[in-house]
């Protein structure tokens, strides 16, 4: 590996790395209905904030890097899966800047895709522990829970914010947690000490889909790659909103019932303290996730920190 001056190099290192480990992705010319997608939705431009994870824990346990490269390349395979099939039900019409796979395709391309995308993350995992593989499906598991209970929460006010957090524990904290446990179990921690990474994780995800709710309010539209308020217009339960109906109930149902924009959203939610209670939330979970570092050595510990402030501040 070349010699890395900074954190944020290390970064664009590892990017690079997984960009062009997911280029030789066995991806076969025919069927071209079912390849062509599979090929259109890995060369969008994705953080690649879940291998890149697996990576920084792997490296902080002494881990193989190739086997940290497939079990890095399963988990975006298996996000990117999520994400065709997620964009299908939640009618979402662009990801990562770019159209999503139904509205380039159709549904039923976009189905299919998907499941190939699922199948080639099981087929990466080949050779790796066993422990791995049953912990990257029961993790699968939780985040099709998560996607479900999602569906489940719409246009549903009564909904409280403990629900909520379970919900986005399953559908985004879990694949993170995995993605810092994968690196501990193949660096040789028993499943004990790799469930602290897991918990780092976690906490992280639900940092990041807080973060998330945040910046489709407050965010750049042309940074998030995707049309700002979509969740809220879709009738999606988001910590922003779940914070505002707990707060003032009465006045949040009057806010609604007037079909508010996104800036009449942010009015609302930056006169009511409700962007700098979600600010302190997301904070809170990021402090969480840092203690789940502690059984990391502190001079390896550096990066994992590195990366829960870069979540913290990222503006897509």
């Amino acid at each position: 590996m070349p010699a890395i001056s900074s954190f944020q190099d290390h970064i664009t290192f590892l990017k690079g790395e997984i960009e062009k480990a997911l280029m030789k992705v066995p991806i076969h010319e025919t069927p071209r209905y079912l390849y062509e997608p599979i090929k259109y939705v890995l060369s969008g431009k994705g953080k690649r904030l879940r291998p890149i994870l697996v990576h920084l824990s792997g490296q902080a346990h002494d881990a193989d890097p190739a086997d940290l490269m497939k079990a890095a390349i399963a988990v975006e395979l298996l996000h990117n899966f999520s994400l065709v099939h997620d964009d299908i039900m939640d009618g979402d019409e662009t990801r990562h800047g770019q159209p999503t796979v139904h509205q380039q395709w159709d549904e039923s391309t976009a189905i299919l895709s998907g499941d190939g995308l699922f199948v080639l993350s099981q087929l990466i995992l080949s050779g790796l522990p066993p422990i791995v593989h049953q912990r990257f499906n029961e993790v699968t598991l939780a985040v099709c829970e998560g996607q479900g209970m999602d569906k489940e929460f719409e246009h549903d006010s009564s909904i409280t914010m403990g629900q909520y957090l379970i919900m986005i524990g399953k559908k985004t904290g879990a694949l993170l947690g995995l993605c810092a446990e994968l690196g501990a179990l193949l660096g040789g921690r028993n499943k004990e000490e790799a469930h602290h990474l897991f918990e780092f994780g976690l906490n992280l995800g639900l940092a990041f889909q807080i973060q998330d709710d945040f910046l489709e309010i407050f965010g750049d539209e042309s940074t998030m790659g995707k049309s700002l308020g979509s969740d809220i217009r879709e009738g999606k339960q988001t910590a922003l909103t779940i914070l505002a109906r707990d707060k003032d109930p009465k006045g949040w149902d009057r806010f609604t019932s007037n079909s508010p924009s996104i800036s009449d959203y942010q009015s609302y939610f930056e006169a009511n303290k409700i962007q700098s209670e979600g600010e302190r939330v997301i904070n809170h979970y990021i402090d969480r996730a840092r203690r789940g570092l502690e059984v990391i050595q502190k001079e390896k510990q550096d990066h994992m920190n590195q990366f829960a402030t870069m979540i913290l501040n990222r503006k897509f």
